[in-house]
């Protein structure tokens, strides 16, 4: 039945698209007798223009996997990079929360010990230690870093100030102790 419809000849535009429907048909057809061997024994021999036809499409399928199979390898090795990427994003913000906190620790530390100075005071302290070693410099002597001149505090009774004349000083005297009686 394909065979004689195979045989006739349409149109020159219905031709073109009837073509790989009839080739199709055909190869189906066919394709069964040629895998099973007759009663005879012998296997029926395909036209040759269907073998090369049947090699064609072979050929066209074999490309067509082949084709997707590079599609799927292409794809699977861009998610594998991205993959990549996204664990190396991962960890560099993990890294960067890490030394965030632990810089935030360092605050607190020496918010506890007193010694956290904020942006504005290291940079007057920078100024001022840079004024000092400039007045050195210069020879200007500077007080406070002379540790040796320093006067050595007396603790003995100071005397009240200076008495001007002895009477006064027996006035005072006397009035001093009648005030402790």
């Amino acid at each position: 039945m394909y065979l004689q419809a195979a045989k006739k000849k349409p149109s020159a535009p219905a031709a073109k698209a009837a073509e790989p429907a009839k080739v199709a048909a055909e190869t189906k057809v066919e394709e069964p007798t040629s895998s099973k061997p007759a009663a005879g024994g012998k296997g029926k021999k395909l036209p040759a223009a269907l073998a090369k036809l049947q090699q064609q499409q072979e050929e066209i399928k074999r490309r067509e996997e082949e084709k997707a199979r590079l599609i799927a390898e292409e794809k699977a090795r861009i998610e594998e990079i991205e993959r990549r990427e996204a664990e190396e994003e991962r960890r560099k913000e993990e890294a960067k929360a890490l030394k965030k906190q632990k810089e935030k620790e360092k605050i607190e530390q020496q918010k506890r010990e007193g010694t956290f100075l904020t942006k504005a005071q290291r940079e007057e302290k920078l100024r001022n230690e840079m004024k000092l070693k400039q007045m050195i410099a210069a020879g200007v002597k500077v007080g406070g870093l002379d540790a040796g001149e320093k006067k050595k505090p007396t603790y003995d009774k100071k005397k009240k100030g200076g008495r001007k004349n002895p009477e006064e000083a027996k006035a005072s005297h006397t009035h001093h102790k009648a005030e402790q009686i």
